[in-house]
């Protein structure tokens, strides 16, 4: 059999040491509300969304109604 590998001690996490706390941060956790995830509206999360959203309304309205008056 081989040597078992040495462990550094500076690779260790320091904050699982200590059970108790371990616990009472990870129920903290489980307690915290899960946060939104961002620009879940129809638009996204760009703020000049509606604006585009008209103009490319207002256009594709014209080139549809802008040959009906030429005739």
């Amino acid at each position: 059999m081989g040597k078992r590998p040495r462990i550094n001690p500076d690779d260790l996490d320091r904050r699982v040491t200590d059970l108790n706390q371990y616990k009472r941060s990870r129920e903290q956790a489980q307690r915290r509300a899960p946060p939104k995830p961002p620009g879940g509206s129809f638009l996204g999360s760009n703020p000049r969304a509606p604006l585009i959203l008209a103009i490319v309304v207002a256009l594709l309205l014209a080139l549809y109604v802008a040959p009906l008056f030429l005739r």
